[in-house]
């Protein structure tokens, strides 16, 4: 009886589809053994704790918990029904209860110490201390990845409704100012922009890379590179272009934002009763001489200079006319004894021994700025 003809696969496909089984066998491997090992925000129980949100962009997950752990530390995180880190509720606020709201990013959110270690519960911790009537409350409204922008939103849909008396406003003079420009269009929209088609389906594949603790790594690995080649003012990060001699635009207009999502904040506070004060958070190599010394050769590298308290300074003068109190905890962490152990060495946010420095530094600061006494 006649064959047919053969269908025989021809053997550039067979080779393709081998290779490809073999690329996703060592992807699996990989990513099994970086997600056995941790310590990195790309891990399943990192990203656990944040969900979408169409007024803000992303927050806590409200009752989320998970632990974290890499080589530096091992945090157990809760998030209260509220979406804010603590331990408990936030309910209504009892009469002899005052309140701090705290906002900012992850220099605020803290998951590298447990939730008692943390400034705002040691500055609670002094407040309550320092005895009288009334009963202090400090509530860590810090979220991973907030610019001025989002705190600004995060304030007017959420916090405001946890009744503060206080609130302070913690910017991380490091990269606030180009994330505030990168978001500005939101302040004027109340949210977030609505996701095209196209957007859409970058988001899915941003989900991805985000789960996946491979694609993290090349993700951080791409954009290094990238902003190594693509700065116009020599910085080999992005973030840095805030301490160049000569920032570029988006920083000065950065600013600009900032002031005007913080004078936003410090209005509608004003009308909820609270006063607000702003606090300005260094980077680390502001007060690490190994770390600067790092930078500024990797700068000098690429071809521009490294003014090293430069975007705190440009912080404060772009500030000051809201005329609110503030306070720059620069030279309070320089004029500590040891200050490498100020902040871990692989995630540059404050240790234990820094948050305790950063609490002593704000309890004097809202005791001399008034911000503790009645209205």
């Amino acid at each position: 009886m006649p064959q047919g003809p053969s269908r025989r696969v021809p053997k550039a496909l067979v080779r393709l589809l081998v290779l490809g089984l073999l690329f996703l066998a060592e992807f699996a491997v990989l990513e099994a053994t970086l997600r056995w090992r941790g310590g990195t925000e790309a891990s399943p129980e990192f990203q656990s704790l944040f969900t979408d949100d169409e007024q803000v962009g992303h927050r806590l997950r409200p009752n989320a918990q998970a632990r974290y752990t890499t080589p530096e530390f091992s945090t157990d995180l809760t998030i209260n029904a509220q979406g804010v880190r603590d331990d408990q509720d936030i309910g209504p606020k009892a009469p002899n209860e005052r309140r701090v709201v705290v906002l900012g990013d992850s220099l605020v959110l803290s998951v590298q110490v447990p939730l008692a270690e943390t400034f705002g519960k040691r500055l609670e911790a002094r407040l309550n201390a320092a005895g009288g009537s009334e009963h202090w409350r400090v509530i860590n409204a810090g979220i991973q990845g907030y610019s001025p922008v989002e705190e600004w939103l995060f304030y007017e849909h959420v916090a405001s409704a946890f009744q503060p008396d206080v609130v302070l406003v913690v910017a991380f003079v490091g990269n606030d100012a180009i994330e505030a420009f990168d978001r500005e269009s939101w302040i004027d929209a109340d949210r977030p922009p609505e996701l095209s088609t196209k957007d859409r389906a970058r988001t899915q594949v941003v989900r991805f890379v985000r789960a996946s603790m491979v694609m993290q790594y090349v993700r951080l690995r791409w954009d290094l590179l990238r902003a190594r080649f693509a700065s116009p003012v020599g910085v080999p990060e992005r973030p840095l272009v805030s301490y160049a001699a000569d920032p570029p635009q988006e920083v000065t207009h950065g600013l600009e934002v900032t002031r005007r999502a913080y004078g936003l904040v410090a209005k509608k506070a004003a009308a909820d009763g609270a006063r607000t004060g702003l606090v300005l958070m260094p980077a680390r190599f502001q007060t690490d001489d190994a770390d600067y010394g790092h930078l500024t050769e990797a700068v000098r590298a690429a071809g521009g200079e490294l003014v090293r308290n430069a975007s705190s300074e440009r912080f404060a003068t772009a500030l000051a006319p809201l005329g609110l109190p503030m306070i720059d905890l620069q030279p309070v962490l320089a004029a500590q004894p040891d200050r490498v152990g100020l902040f871990f060495q692989r995630n540059v946010h404050l240790t234990a021994r820094g948050h305790e420095v950063v609490a002593g530094a704000l309890y004097d600061f809202m005791k001399t700025s008034g911000l503790t006494s009645p209205r």
